[in-house]
């Protein structure tokens, strides 16, 4: 029984880290740029991370919180002005200066003129468009229509072995292709 809940918790792990990567590939095919709250050591700072090249935590570092934008000037721009914002407030740390922080964010995208997205709605968002691929995916399947699927798989896969490298196992291959059709779908909508 015991190795049995171990299996059920691994692969619940397993799926957790499949979605992830899907909700974080339909993120970065919306353009989305995270504004967060990340508590150290040394305190509380406040940053945008995703594209555009801006920091990331460090591993010492947790997100404690965090809301999107869809462009990074303006997440770099809410950051800044929510960190001078923080600044001038002296939160000092724990839970007070986390909910400071939070509305120091919400306050610098008003002052600024840009949208800001909870967290929360970007994860739905994200999930809509993840049914949207998973729907496709199992009526292509009920239909035997992944043959092309397949036939980029060996494709993928005589290619690296010839090259020398590893292959990835098929199953870990289809989770980046379905991340690759999240992240073109995304991007597709985020245009319309």
């Amino acid at each position: 029984m015991n190795a049995n809940k171990r299996f059920s918790s691994s692969a619940h792990r397993r799926e957790s880290k499949a979605r992830a990567a899907l909700i974080a590939a339909y993120r970065e095919g919306s353009g989305l740029v995270a504004i967060a709250v990340i508590s150290a050591a040394t305190g509380i700072r406040i940053a945008a991370l995703g594209s555009g090249g801006e920091v990331s935590p460090a591993p010492s570092e947790k997100v404690e919180a965090q809301w999107w934008c869809r462009r990074s000037a303006d997440a770099a721009r809410v950051a800044a002005a929510a960190t001078a914002r923080l600044r001038r407030l002296s939160a000092g740390s724990g839970s007070a200066a986390l909910d400071l922080a939070g509305k120091a964010i919400v306050a610098a995208a008003k002052q600024c003129g840009a949208t800001l997205y909870a967290d929360e709605e970007t994860v739905s968002a994200a999930m809509a468009v993840i049914a949207r691929v998973d729907e496709e995916m199992e009526r292509l399947q009920r239909a035997g229509e992944l043959k092309s699927v397949n036939r980029s798989y060996r494709t993928y896969r005589t290619e690296t072995t010839a090259r020398g490298e590893t292959a990835l196992p098929y199953a870990r291959w289809l989770n980046e292709y379905n991340a690759n059709l999240v992240r073109q779908l995304a991007a597709a909508l985020r245009f319309t």
